[in-house]
């Protein structure tokens, strides 16, 4: 069984009772606002989802977080077979949402900042990667023809702003990375060329279950460090310093 990050919710507003509850204003989320990251955990029962036979639990953690807001994200943006989806940030989210686009038949751009992430993107599968330092990416989006989707999944409101005029018409900027930076976007661009901007907020429980359904039928599983709880404070200094470097997925002896 898999507890993602929503812990809880009132299961009686109109968003619960039409099965979403990540967007009850009652919510409560594991490890913030209710118990979690422990040995040993007490979970409400709607809101753990049995993994899928075969699915590594340890390996699969990451998916309860990163890889359901990325899959939810990019199947409520319209990505599928065909269509051109670029990621920005190649971190947790963002290479997760390169290899879940790929799967649902769509062609991959990847935004970094620097040239040296151009390999680690390659091997990813994405056709195309931008180095942001270098290159001017929206020009870059356009060129190729104009993403249909545009994920952030860089911490950063500017990043996910900068890719607006990269988008074909009808595209759609997905921010499921952010700051406390306000949204500012070009009225003019986003009127004649009818754009969209969504957000994803992680999933509910039935996202989850079709999160973990699809990564288990494509194989996609994220790679992790495995630590002990001890070491889990100097992950998340790492983390706040920019250099955690991948999943870390705590485990007991």
């Amino acid at each position: 069984m898999g507890a993602q990050f929503l812990y809880d919710s009132c299961r009686h507003c109109d968003y619960c009772m039409r099965g979403d509850q990540i967007l009850c204003p009652a919510k409560r989320i594991t490890g913030i606002v209710a118990d979690g990251y422990a040995e040993y955990g007490l979970f409400q029962a709607g809101y753990v989802t049995p993994l899928p036979a075969g699915l590594d639990p340890v390996a699969a953690a990451p998916l309860m977080c990163a890889g359901l807001t990325a899959f939810n994200g990019l199947r409520r943006a319209g990505a599928g077979a065909g269509s051109r989806v670029a990621v920005v940030g190649a971190g947790g989210i963002g290479a997760l949402a390169v290899r879940y686009a790929l799967a649902m038949g769509a062609r991959v751009a990847l935004v970094g900042r620097s040239a040296s992430g151009e390999a680690a993107a390659r091997e990813l599968g994405a056709e195309m990667y931008v180095a942001s330092r270098d290159t001017d990416p929206a020009a870059a989006l356009r060129a190729w023809g104009g993403a249909d989707v545009v994920l952030n999944a860089a911490p950063s409101t500017e990043a996910a702003t900068a890719l607006l005029t990269g988008l074909a018409p009808d595209g759609t900027l997905l921010l499921c990375g952010y700051d406390a930076t306000p949204l500012t976007l070009p009225s003019q661009p986003m009127v004649l060329n009818r754009l969209h901007v969504m957000a994803s907020p992680s999933g509910s429980p039935h996202d989850l279950r079709d999160t973990l359904a699809f990564s288990a039928r494509h194989g996609i599983l994220p790679q992790v460090t495995l630590i002990g709880l001890d070491e889990a404070p100097a992950a998340l200094e790492a983390m706040g310093a920019g250099s955690g470097g991948g999943r870390r997925v705590i485990t007991f002896a």
